[in-house]
């Protein structure tokens, strides 16, 4: 595995000049996109914002004299301009595909939002463009830069602290819940929130499951009416004998709640839910600790100016991730389809029959294993 980390601590010793600054295009300006924003501004001294686009290209023009870029909604104008050297994909969810293709074949640094496509054959396409280009490709999972669960890695991985790895379980509950009309384009559950965790599990233990059992319900109406469920348990076996387990819900009323413990043969790692302050008071009413950060902004804001730092790293240094790094966003689509094969037809799907059975899926989401199309800028 390429350790950015450690690309970006040499960064702190480059001042480049305006020519040598890694020149950017932003694609979609929602929420994510003004995360991005703010990220390229902390790194003005090495990355330099070029161009945005949105398919609101009065938007994007808007963005664009605020930032003093050029803007619009012609993806295509942004790719031909030679000032642009990498781009930054965070448009709807079910559009990123056409976006990384193109930025691909234009021979760009690509990094996108989660995920590539529904679509496994496109997602196989862009996989294999990215492992044959030369240049830089990130899919943007970002518990993989939170401190925590880097830590976390660190000790039950690299350090070996506890042992071989027997049990990995992990708590994923969202809060608030979020808008309707994402909800109809994010793939669901599955492939929306349970990715994450099924990334974080190969993150931590390096494995893939053979097996994946999901028991599911939902409590919204709203979301049933998609033909989705907003609570999840999920068991995941191994080859070596390991066992993860999952449990995922829509909402939480008490606010963000991110947790995994790793067990092993010689012990046990945690990674707790971060909090606004470490300050517990005493009184004769008990003990009063300080609540959960209360949504995904305030947990992992700061992790997209992580991200971007060592993106930017790795094409400073001329760095890839490996191929076995790029090709996990397969095997890993194969887990999250395997989940809600299990949860669908109601018993253990084997990840070697998830080929086989993807017609469920295709039913299942109204004739397409995508979600509804989206309308897309210019390419």
């Amino acid at each position: 595995m390429v350790d950015k980390s450690s690309l970006v601590s040499k960064l702190s010793t480059l001042v480049a000049s305006p020519g040598e600054r890694v020149g950017f295009a932003i694609v979609g300006l929602g929420r994510a996109g003004h995360f991005h924003l703010t990220s390229m501004k902390a790194m003005s001294d090495i990355a330099e914002l070029v161009w945005v686009i949105d398919t609101d290209a009065a938007l994007a023009a808007r963005v664009a004299e605020r930032e003093g870029c050029q803007g619009g909604g012609d993806f295509g104008a942004a790719l031909a301009d030679g000032r642009v050297h990498a781009v930054i994909i965070c448009s709807t969810t079910n559009t990123h595909y056409p976006y990384c293709r193109a930025a691909l074949l234009a021979d760009k640094h690509v990094f996108t939002e989660k995920p590539i496509s529904h679509d496994p054959e496109e997602l196989s396409a862009i996989v294999d463009l990215a492992t044959r280009s030369p240049r830089a490709f990130i899919v943007g999972y970002q518990r993989r830069v939170d401190p925590s669960f880097r830590e976390l890695r660190r000790q039950v991985h690299e350090r070996r602290s506890v042992g071989s790895l027997r049990l990995i379980k992990c708590t994923s509950r969202d809060n608030p819940l979020p808008p309707l009309a994402y909800l109809r384009v994010s793939g669901g559950i599955f492939y929306d929130m349970l990715c994450h965790d099924f990334d974080m599990i190969h993150f931590l233990s390096g494995e893939v499951p053979i097996s994946v059992y999901s028991a599911a319900h939902c409590y919204d109406p709203n979301i049933a009416a998609m033909g989705d469920v907003d609570q999840v348990a999920v068991t995941l076996t191994f080859a070596s004998g390991l066992i993860a387990m999952v449990d995922c819900s829509r909402v939480a009323s008490y606010g963000y709640d991110q947790r995994v413990e790793v067990f092993g043969e010689e012990g046990m790692a945690t990674a707790h839910n971060q909090t606004d302050s470490s300050v517990v008071v005493a009184s004769s009413q008990g003990f009063l600790h300080p609540p959960s950060q209360w949504s995904f902004p305030q947990r992992y804001r700061h992790t997209y100016t992580a991200e971007l730092a060592e993106f930017v790293a790795l094409i400073k240094h001329g760095g890839c991730e490996s191929n076995e790094l790029i090709q996990r966003h397969i095997q890993l689509d194969a887990v999250a389809a395997a989940a809600e094969l299990s949860w669908r037809l109601g018993r253990v799907v084997r990840l070697d029959e998830v080929a086989s059975q993807r017609h469920v899926l295709v039913q299942a989401h109204g004739g397409s294993s995508s979600v509804p199309a989206a309308p897309i800028a210019k390419l």
